[in-house]
């Protein structure tokens, strides 16, 4: 990216500040949401009871601490084979049944300043996953349109097919417009610009948040990757503004279903974040991580954070409605 990332473990304390407990009140209990809200505005500020009470319900951090930073696969040949016998010979579990299940409420952090800083690669944000919930379920998907699949599948990560939308420069030496994004029929560019401007408005805002907040050196990197993309699109995305996810990312990968086959996101950073969620009618599932022996629950609204070029994974789908449209949004320069 053209600019070396420093590994700061000062910020990965930001997180276990949260999980201080607060002192008890006297035996009255505790004031309504009302009376919060007042307290609030004699203060000079405002405060949203029913927001208030959004915090109160879903302040729970849970911090789960690694044994070691997973090294896997960070110097080896890039292909599917390779995932499956490092997998096999390590002894990793390849089953969400196998997978210690983390809590499925409240914020979750996986740190690392706990390790041994020699093991973690330099310009490594200060945690390797991260999840919450950000935005209302809900969302809208692109099957009634049919946009075209003009990639070669990769079976490597699941059985179904992805459209790449947005912003790609892995083969190229500029950033350009994936051909998914353009070569469509009028139909399926409307519906991909629907599904953009619903990432754009509820979530990507939050993800700028959470990179400023836990990896302000990786959001001043994206920024600067963020200025560079619209010197070069800065015309095309005057024509379909939903494109400009505003710097947190610039791809956008959508399947229905998801990725069930263990794998590594080869054309990710490994100092970036790439971001996944589900939209659609659909009620949970679960990210698995083998090199960790964790499964994350996934429910509507939820946003999980991984370094998804370091931990191999594959999402498990618990109940469905109908199929869900799995959204993972990264920076594929």
């Amino acid at each position: 990216m053209g600019k070396k990332l420093k590994h700061g473990s000062k910020f990965a304390q930001m997180g276990n500040a949260n999980n201080k407990k607060s002192k008890k009140r006297g035996t009255r209990g505790g004031r309504s949401l009302e009376k919060e809200a007042e307290r609030f505005g004699r203060w000079g500020g405002l405060c949203d009871p029913v927001k208030l009470k959004d915090a109160q319900s879903n302040k729970a951090l849970h911090i789960h601490k690694i044994k070691s930073f997973p090294s896997d696969f960070l110097k080896v040949l890039p292909s599917g084979k390779t995932v499956r016998e490092i997998v096999e010979k390590h002894r990793y579990p390849n089953m969400a049944s196998e997978l210690k299940a983390l809590p499925n409420t409240g914020k979750i952090l996986l740190p690392l300043d706990h390790l041994d800083p020699a093991t973690i690669p330099v310009g490594t944000p200060p945690f390797i996953i991260m999840s919450n919930t950000v935005f209302g379920a809900g969302g809208t998907w692109l099957r009634a349109a049919k946009p075209a699949h003009l990639l070669k599948h990769d079976k490597n990560r699941s059985v179904s097919e992805a459209w790449h939308l947005g912003v790609w420069e892995v083969t190229g030496k500029v950033p350009r417009l994936t051909s998914e994004t353009k070569s469509q029929t009028p139909e399926a560019i409307e519906a991909i610009d629907v599904l953009l401007r619903f990432i754009k408005t509820n979530i990507a805002p939050k993800i700028s948040g959470v990179f400023q907040e836990h990896a302000p050196a990786q959001w001043e990197a994206l920024c600067g990757a963020h200025n560079r993309v619209l010197n070069e699109l800065g015309s095309q995305f005057n024509l379909r503004p939903n494109l400009d996810m505003g710097g947190p990312f610039f791809t956008v990968a959508a399947k229905e279903a998801g990725s069930g086959v263990t794998h590594i996101d080869w054309n990710d950073d490994r100092a970036i974040y790439a971001f996944v969620f589900a939209v659609g009618d659909w009620e949970g599932g679960e990210f698995c991580a083998p090199q960790l022996g964790i499964k994350i629950p996934v429910r509507p609204g939820q946003v999980l954070a991984v370094l998804a070029r370091v931990l191999c994974h594959f999402n498990k789908l618990l109940f469905r409605h109908s199929d869900p449209v799995v959204v993972d949004c990264t920076m594929m320069f």
